[in-house]
């Protein structure tokens, strides 16, 4: 791919000239406690920060009632609950206004860097702007990139207003900056590290910046390939004079055996110790969560959903005396199978809750004395949160180890187990060679969620009678589509125990069922809106037609149809495969 190290500069370069603005990009990118001198490396880490406070308040607030890993206990009218498809417009913001101020910080981290002449705060400085502007892109779809940042350049004071750019142009750059990136940071010098203190994710180490970049580039391929297979063969066409093609199965092969080496020319995470953690404190204002000040009555508004109980937890089914069905847990000392030793690591007690219910029947089923205790408490699944109300620890009625969600000392920005899942759908999809078998495939696959299993579980290990028990239960149990897992189904087992790893892992489950249409989810309850379609995209920020009225409209009457809606596929999930797959969920 790569032609010359100096194209390569030139075209990073002219990315940091020509990126985020429009509608306040330039306001919000702008910090007024920043120093202008400041050397680029003191970026990262007040990036990484406020990059992850964001995404794991979206992941929160949003991705785990799109995701039915959580429903609302709220009783309002079921028009306003997010689970059932509407989204406020407040939530609509939250993403956009989040993380556009980081975008802009990582390029003027970048710009720094190259007046520092450092080129691998250069690389960091790509990696970051590619893991940003994805987010953003993957929740909107097209959206300004190429024509923003260009404010602090201009001479007057007019109007300034920024183009949207498409989905598949921005991952056509983000795939040039994470090759600029790895061509950075392969180069042979003395420097093997930065100041440690700016950089609380890797300590500065730039070895493993590099390995989460090309990992975060594993990401990007799958995340396009399904697309660029459908729409033009495989190969990615980058830019007809700088750059060459990009074959998504020869690179994601390439990647593989590198993965496999410790090596290579793209050198990936290896271990759950390259995971970008990114660091919380409860003693330090500055790093508090932002749940560090929730109320528990809030906390306790969002309940487990039976769609994700039924797969971490062996249930039976009941009616309720008003009618309303539901999945009661069991415990493998009742006779079920081996729970998920991840379940107790989110939730407090293990009864799940229907989603799409009415206002109405959601009053009904939390009163019911079905899902109630012998002294009248619920008996639903609420997040885990380390210290009860009186801030005494609060112990898993599973194992009685405690557990944090509220206000853990670190969330990943990425799981090291998503690599191995990415590569074994790879191979389920015969992208990798070396993993087109069955016996490939399900070897990765179950290491994957070992990994998983470990990176939530710190109780465990992978000879732990609990896991063993459970991996044999997610090879050998009926669990994909009423069968045990076999070559048919071996995609829908991938991607289903993916969505169980990426859970708390910003909005990575909902593009992958927005990708894929995996897990299955029925979307047609009772009270679920949008036409009983999960919602392909967020809506642009109300302010935008106000803002940036020539732009927003051109990219509302283009890509959109017209309207700024919630079911327009972006251009990645637009794929007949996918459609199709989600659409079991409405039938």
């Amino acid at each position: 791919m790569k032609k010359t190290m100096k194209i390569y500069a030139i075209f990073a370069t002219a990315l940091v000239l020509g990126s985020v603005s429009c509608s306040k990009f330039d306001e919000m990118s702008k910090n007024p406690y920043a120093l202008e001198s400041a050397p680029a490396e003191s970026y990262v880490h007040p990036i990484m920060f406020n990059t992850q406070y964001n995404l794991i308040s979206v992941f929160r607030g949003t991705t785990v009632f799109l995701s039915q890993y959580a429903v609302s206990t709220s009783s309002e009218v079921s028009s306003r609950v997010i689970g059932n498809y509407n989204i406020p417009e407040g939530t609509s913001d939250d993403v956009w206004t989040g993380l556009y101020p980081q975008y802009g910080n990582a390029m003027a981290m970048y710009t720094q860097a190259v007046a520092e002449k450092n080129d691998k705060i250069m690389a960091v400085a790509l990696i970051l702007r590619s893991f940003i502007i994805t987010q953003l892109t993957d929740t909107y779809g097209d959206i300004p990139f190429k024509e923003a940042g260009l404010l602090s350049l201009r001479d007057d004071e007019g109007n300034y207003t920024t183009r949207y750019d498409s989905q598949k142009e921005i991952y056509k750059s983000v795939i040039c900056m994470l090759e600029t990136a790895n061509s950075l940071l392969a180069k042979e010098d003395k420097t093997i590290a930065f100041n440690s203190i700016c950089d609380k994710t890797f300590d500065g180490n730039y070895e493993k910046w590099r390995r989460f970049g090309n990992s975060l580039y594993a990401r990007v391929l799958m995340r396009i390939g399904m697309k660029v297979m459908e729409e033009d063969g495989g190969v990615l066409q980058l830019d007809d004079d700088q750059w060459e093609s990009v074959n998504i199965a020869n690179k994601l092969s390439e990647m593989y055996s590198c993965f496999t080496s410790g090596g290579g020319e793209y050198p990936m995470m290896r271990s759950r110790d390259d995971r970008p953690l990114i660091p919380f404190s409860d003693q330090n204002e500055t790093e508090h969560t932002p749940f560090f000040s929730t109320t528990s009555g809030i906390w306790n508004t969002v309940a487990v959903c039976d769609v994700l109980t039924r797969r971490m937890l062996s249930t039976k089914k009941g009616v309720d005396e008003f009618g309303i069905t539901y999945y009661e847990s069991v415990l493998s000392n009742s006779g079920g199978h081996r729970e998920d030793p991840r379940y107790d690591c989110w939730w407090r007690k293990i009864h799940g809750m229907p989603n799409h219910l009415t206002g109405s029947d959601v009053t009904r089923f939390l009163a019911s004395p079905t899902h109630r205790s012998n002294s009248d408490n619920s008996v639903i699944g609420r997040m885990v949160r380390g210290k009860d109300a009186n801030g005494n620890d609060e112990p898993s009625a599973i194992t009685g180890k405690v557990y944090d969600l509220k206000n853990a000392p670190y969330y990943p920005l990425m799981q090291y187990s998503e690599l191995m899942f990415i590569f074994a759908e790879a191979g389920v999809r015969g992208w990798i060679g070396a993993l087109s078998s069955f016996g490939a495939y399900l070897s990765l696959f179950k290491e994957a969620v070992t990994e998983s299993i470990m990176e939530w579980n710190p109780y465990v290990t992978a000879d732990s009678d609990e896991v063993v028990e459970y991996l044999n239960h997610v090879v050998n149990g009926e669990l994909y589509s009423g069968s045990t897992l076999n070559t048919d189904n071996a995609l829908e087992a991938v991607l289903t125990q993916k969505w169980l790893s990426t859970f708390f892992i910003g909005i990575e489950s909902w593009c992958d069922y927005r990708r894929t249409g995996y897990p299955l989810l029925r979307t047609d309850g009772p009270a679920a809106g949008n036409d009983h379609i999960l919602p392909t995209r967020l809506r642009y920020p109300s302010d935008e037609p106000y803002r940036n009225p020539e732009y927003y409209q051109e990219a509302v009457n283009g890509w959109l149809g017209g309207t700024n809606n919630i079911q327009t596929d972006v251009w990645w999930a637009a794929t007949e495969e996918s459609f199709n797959t989600r659409l079991l969920g409405r039938q």
